[in-house]
């Protein structure tokens, strides 16, 4: 199986793929999403946003929005 690559410095494998909590915290002071990115150069691979499971299933959290 070969191993993810970095697009913009070429940098290999899975453990150069770094995910980071967002500075922006929920009342529980738990990150609104992550970052994922190269630890390498920073290139970024791509967000993922926090979930809520509340009374009625899954819910995504928007800034603003109740």
């Amino acid at each position: 199986m070969s191993e993810p690559k970095c697009p913009d410095c070429g940098v290999q494998g899975v453990e150069n793929i770094l995910s980071t909590p967002s500075k922006e915290q929920s009342r529980e002071r738990k990150p609104w999403f992550y970052v994922a990115h190269c630890g390498e150069c920073g290139h970024i691979y791509g967000i993922f946003t926090k979930h809520i499971f509340g009374k009625g299933g899954l819910q995504l959290v928007v800034d603003g929005k109740q």
